[in-house]
């Protein structure tokens, strides 16, 4: 898994690793500099504050750290100037490294990130310690933020360039070069189409053949545009209508075509009469109406429709 796929959120691992080393170029010789310009005296003030601080004035380390400054100055201008030397050309190496995708030229500048994140953070602390006793707080708790925001940031440079070397290495595989070529700066999938791409042949994959499972190349071809594509079945769930659909009947069409069927006869109109009777004229309105409306819908249905 890939400790991180952009720098900054922005830009490209690979840039970020020349920024990276572009930083640690000019952090390296500013303090070289500064180091010819002045000598051990850039150390004064960190020696000051471990020889007033009643806690680490007396420790060991401290007393053999003060003692290497006041006896042997030119020794540790040396080292230390070896030390910013390595550091800037191990930042050199990065840039060589990101440019013509060399993964082992940046191990160098990754291993002197993360000494130099251990050397600022030990730093950090003490210096911290020291000052909560010659400080106001406020002070002291800018000065812990901008610290710790700092050695993020170190950290964050350091584990950018682990990320390169990562991703590098995953780029120069095989599996890799099956799928999106020889050429990592222009893969196969983003190429644009030309004759001599067109020439190549393509691997089509079967689907009738359950062992060909091979996903990254479907979605390779998807992208491509060469993968067909299934459409879905298309399912209609409305209802089926006829060709010359019937217009809505009038009220009185609908009149019309009722045969008194859904009417309840009343038995004390015809409890003595029979229907035929009832329908010449001696009684049942409804029954007569009825059937009126029965033959006049059937003499004139054929004009309706």
């Amino acid at each position: 898994m890939l400790l991180m796929e952009s720098y900054m959120c922005y830009c490209s691992v690979r840039l970020g690793v020349i920024i990276v080393s572009v930083l640690a170029i000019i952090r390296e010789l500013s303090f070289s500099i500064t180091l010819f310009a002045l000598g051990v005296k850039v150390f004064e003030p960190f020696i000051d504050l471990l020889e007033h601080d009643a806690e680490y004035k007396d420790r060991k380390w401290v007393r053999k750290y003060i003692s290497w400054c006041e006896n042997d100055p030119e020794v540790l201008t040396a080292v230390s100037q070896i030390i910013l030397y390595v550091h800037s050309g191990a930042a050199i190496l990065s840039i060589y490294g990101a440019i013509k995708l060399r993964k082992w030229f940046l191990l160098p500048l990754a291993f002197c990130e993360f000494v130099y994140l251990i050397q600022i953070t030990f730093l950090h602390i003490v210096l911290m310690i020291m000052l909560k006793k010659q400080i106001n707080l406020g002070l002291l708790i800018i000065l812990t933020l901008l610290g710790c925001f700092y050695i993020l940031f170190v950290g964050y440079n350091a584990c950018t360039c682990v990320a390169m070397f990562q991703i590098i290495g995953l780029v120069k595989s095989e599996r890799y070069r099956e799928l999106y070529g020889d050429d990592p700066f222009h893969p196969l999938a983003m190429r644009s189409t030309r004759p001599k791409d067109s020439e190549r042949p393509l691997h089509v994959l079967r689907m009738h053949d359950m062992h060909d499972t091979n996903i990254d190349e479907e979605k390779r071809l998807s992208k491509l545009g060469l993968w067909p594509r299934r459409q879905p079945p298309v399912v209609s769930v409305l209802p089926v209508q006829a060709a010359y659909p019937q217009p809505q009947l009038k009220w009185w069409q609908q009149q019309a075509r009722s045969t008194g069927d859904d009417h309840q006869p009343d038995p004390s109109v015809y409890r003595n009469w029979h229907t035929k009777e009832l329908l010449n004229g001696v009684g049942g309105d409804v029954q007569r109406k009825s059937e009126l409306n029965r033959r006049y819908a059937e003499s004139q249905m054929h004009r309706w429709y």
